[in-house]
């Protein structure tokens, strides 16, 4: 059963009554638009002249009334049908009028027939020769007109071709039984040919459909493909491409110059949510973000998100700071708000740099590096603040520009140097260790603090080969120290994350051969927590290496039992801000207290940075300190000018 209805299915589809798409189906119709006023024409024309023939023979009747009615039929029919070309049709229009002009080439073929037929009777051998003539080209006529429409085919010539053999075969005239077995022949081939034509037809069509829908396909694709370019696929924010792309936008756009925004934001303590309560904590911690900034900026302006916790803006606004200093104390409020987890609540912070058209730049890597500067000083100065960038910043830009270009030749020129400050045994006063601090004394711009020149030397990537110059020097300062003596370097975050620079210090100490147990790396607390897993990874194959490993700086960033444990360190440095106050403030007393017995616990040395006065010392020894460093014990000096 299911064979004889697939064989029934082919068959449909081959004789051209399959089903029909939106496509073939305006094919269709779009070429009988111009094949079927044609075909009235040839049968009026036909009609006229086999009228024009018979006139006078046959009864008026037949040759005007009848002729006319059919003329008249044609002349409408042909009408109509050019005026279709003047309308839109919709799908079901178009088959409607498809399936009437099956009906109509039904009708008209049997009509045109039979009044064929009755003129035959009137006339001698050679006026029926041209009613044979006549109905065997009104058939070809309409096969020709109608190749695009197997069903009106199939039926005129069932219906017209049909009658037209018998007809013509029963007369028992030879020449008019050889114009019907003639006729029967062509009609055959000329079937045939109609079917392969409209297959092919429909084919092309298919083919057409087939490629309009991988069109829409790829178009689709590239729509989607360039959201995905434009789109963080996190936050469904902008991206860093898409925002530069609306920067340069707006300041082609803006011929009149009107001031406006450009705001960057960055997280402050987003990377320990990550490594203490996992990448889908921050995850969501990011989400949320950015909910917040929509919600604060209410529709206006462009936010993006161009890196892995820095978010961007660009927002049409005057030149008013106080409002844009207030902009910006909403998102920090925003941001500061703790975090729902299912670890429990985070709470991190936001700093925004600002920069605003055209005081703080006029193309879009200007701008940029404004409020990228902003940012930084407001990181710098207090973090979850915001800062609009000014002119004393542009001075200041200029200052460091200067400062680098003198730093880049600091170790050409040997301006660098080291100072020692001596780490001490609180109770006896003596020496244990000796802290290597870097000093830069350049002829035109005097002495430069380290915090100024260290912060250029990481920015501009120099940190490490300042790293290695003095490194080198303060081991050749050690092998003519005591041997009790070991040397406290410390080490940037450049320095931690670069293997090559470490395998570096190791080759030092053995072409100087000096035991690595002689030295002790100082890496802050920040350092260690921008990315925890590598630095404590880093610290543990530096202590296999023989290398003392100090946490510096302990308390200044994101202190945190949870994960501290997790880290590979011989002394821990608490910072000297519990120092300053400790002898007015009982709560600074009880942190240094705690700390001491952390790591009395994890076994590990600990050292008070910063003791100034003899009571500070009196009081950290009956806390349990031992080790100290500070002003009381000795400033920093050159190696020659201390006492070992």
């Amino acid at each position: 059963m299911e064979a004889n209805i697939k064989l029934l299915q082919r068959m449909t589809e081959w004789a051209g009554f399959g089903a029909k798409t939106e496509q073939l189906i305006f094919a269709q119709f779009n070429e009988l638009l111009t094949k079927v006023p044609l075909l009235y024409f040839v049968l009026l024309v036909s009609s006229l002249a086999l009228t024009y023939t018979y006139y006078g023979v046959a009864p008026d009747y037949l040759t005007v009334y009848v002729a006319a009615f059919l003329s008249v039929a044609c002349i409408l029919r042909a009408f109509k049908w050019y005026r279709f070309r003047f309308q839109q049709f919709t799908q079901q229009q178009a088959l409607h009028q498809i399936r009437m002009t099956v009906v109509f080439s039904i009708i008209m073929g049997i009509g045109f027939s039979i009044w064929g037929f009755a003129l035959y009777d009137y006339g001698d051998i050679s006026l029926r020769v041209h009613v044979a003539y006549y109905m065997s080209v009104t058939v070809i006529g309409i096969i020709v007109c109608l190749l695009h429409l197997p069903a009106a085919v199939w039926s005129t010539t069932l219906t017209v071709g049909a009658p037209f053999v018998v007809f013509f075969v029963n007369t028992g005239e030879l020449i008019f039984v050889a114009i019907a077995v003639n006729f029967l022949l062509v009609a055959a081939v000329l079937v045939l040919i109609t079917l392969s034509y409209y297959r092919a037809f429909s084919n092309v069509i298919a083919a057409k459909e087939e490629l309009q829908t991988q069109h829409q396909h790829t178009q689709q694709l590239n729509i989607q493909n360039e959201l995905l370019a434009n789109l963080d696929g996190l936050t469904e924010l902008a991206n860093r491409r898409s925002f530069s792309k609306h920067l340069s936008k707006k300041l082609r756009d803006n011929i009149d110059r009107q001031s406006f925004v450009v705001a960057l934001i960055d997280l402050d303590g987003f990377k320990p949510v990550n490594d203490i309560h996992g990448h889908a904590a921050g995850d969501r911690v990011l989400k949320e973000v950015s909910q917040r900034l929509i919600k604060v900026l209410k529709g206006k302006g462009f936010l993006a998100r161009i890196g892995g916790d820095e978010f961007a803006l660009v927002m049409d606004h005057d030149n008013n700071h106080e409002a844009i200093q207030g902009l910006g104390n909403n998102i920090t409020k925003e941001i500061q708000k703790p975090f729902e987890m299912r670890t429990g609540l985070v709470q991190i912070s936001g700093s925004c740099g600002f920069a605003i058209y055209p005081e703080g730049g006029e193309s879009v890597d200007e701008l940029m590096d404004s409020a990228d500067f902003a940012l930084y000083e407001a990181k710098t100065a207090a973090r979850g603040s915001s800062i609009i960038f000014s002119g004393e910043h542009k001075r200041l830009i200029k200052q460091k520009s200067k400062l680098e270009l003198a730093l880049n030749q600091s170790i050409k020129n040997s301006e660098l140097s080291l100072n020692y400050q001596p780490i001490v045994d609180g109770k006896t006063g003596k020496t244990i260790a000796l802290e290597a601090l870097a000093r830069w004394s350049n002829p035109q711009l005097g002495m430069v603090p380290p915090d100024e020149f260290i912060m250029i030397a990481e920015k501009s990537g120099m940190v490490t080969e300042i790293t290695l110059y003095l490194f080198e020097k303060a081991v050749r300062d050690l092998k003519n120290w005591p041997e009790h003596l070991f040397l406290s370097f410390n080490l940037s975050v450049h320095d931690v994350m670069n293997k090559q620079t470490l395998q570096r210090l190791s080759a030092i100490l053995q072409e100087q051969s000096v035991s690595a147990q002689r030295v002790q790396l100082e890496i802050t607390e920040t350092i260690m927590m921008s990315d925890l897993e590598h630095c404590s990874s880093t610290t543990k194959m530096l202590q296999q290496k023989g290398f003392m490993i100090a946490l510096d700086d302990f308390g200044s960033g994101y202190s945190s039992l949870s994960y501290l444990h997790k880290l590979a360190f011989d002394n821990l440095k608490i910072d000297r801000g519990f120092v300053k106050n400790l002898l007015e403030d009982p709560r600074s007393q009880g942190v240094v207290k705690t700390i001491v017995e952390l790591c009395s616990s994890f076994n590990v040395s600990c050292t008070v940075e910063g003791v100034e006065t003899a009571e500070q010392r009196d009081l950290l020894l009956t806390l349990g300190c031992q080790q100290m460093q500070g002003y009381y014990f000795c400033r920093p000096a050159k190696i020659e000018d201390l006492t070992l």
